[in-house]
């Protein structure tokens, strides 16, 4: 990590809770990430679309013994 890092994170964690969240937030928007409230948009838009298709019978449901088998063969193979 540079200097200049080092002392902009040296700075920024004497900031207060609420400062701080600002610094995330401003420098989140700059770079293209998310901002939180993006964030929850995001999963309240992908929970609306999930019940949809449970409701419209499109969702496509897996038996938790196939899902438990196939993770516990995954996890063997790592």
């Amino acid at each position: 990590m540079s200097w200049p890092v080092e002392k902009i994170l040296e700075e920024a964690f004497k900031l207060d809770a609420k400062d701080r969240a600002l610094v995330v937030a401003e420098l989140s928007s700059s770079e293209g990430i998310a901002t939180p409230e993006e964030v929850e948009a995001a999963w309240r838009e992908e929970i609306a679309r999930r019940l949809r298709s449970l409701e419209d019978g499109t969702a496509v449901l897996h038996d938790w013994d196939e899902v438990n088998e196939e993770i516990s063969s995954i996890l063997k193979g790592a």
